[in-house]
C-alpha cells in the first residue's frame, strides 16, 4: 500500500520536499507518488511525510483501494468461521447431558470429600 496524491492537494511542494526517498515527482504540474519508491518513510521517520507536512490534511493520504479488497475477503472469512465456531458452542450449552471428563472428574472429588469426612 502507497500513499497517493488526492484532488485536495494545493501544489504547495512541501510533500515532494520532504520524502525521503523521492518518491514523488511532478508530471504536467501535478504531484504524483510512485508505489514502487513510496516505503512509507520507514527507516527515516515514524510517520509517512507526505501526510505529516501536507497543509491540507487531505493531500496526501494512503492508497486503500486494493487493501479494502483484501479485507473485505478476509472479513468475510473471519466472520464465516465466528458464526460456524458460535453455532458449535451455542450447540454444546444446549446439548443435554454432561462432559463424561467433568463426570468422572466430580465422581473421584466427591468421594475424596467422603473419605475426608468419615
Amino acid at each position: 500500500m502507497s500513499y497517493t496524491i488526492t484532488s485536495d492537494c494545493i501544489a504547495c511542494d512541501r510533500c515532494r520536499v520532504q520524502c525521503p526517498t523521492n518518491a514523488i515527482r511532478i508530471e504536467s504540474g501535478v504531484l504524483l507518488i510512485d508505489p514502487t519508491q513510496c516505503n512509507h518513510c520507514v527507516g527515516s521517520y515514524g510517520t509517512p511525510q507526505c501526510a505529516a507536512m501536507c497543509p491540507t490534511n487531505f493531500g496526501c493520504l494512503p492508497d486503500n483501494s486494493c487493501f479494502w479488497e483484501v479485507s473485505d475477503l478476509q472479513l468475510t472469512d473471519y466472520w464465516d468461521a465466528w458464526f460456524i465456531r458460535y453455532q458449535s458452542l451455542v450447540t454444546g450449552l444446549k446439548t443435554k447431558g454432561h462432559h463424561k471428563y467433568w463426570q468422572h472428574w466430580f465422581d473421584v472429588y466427591s468421594q475424596k470429600l467422603a473419605t475426608l469426612f468419615s
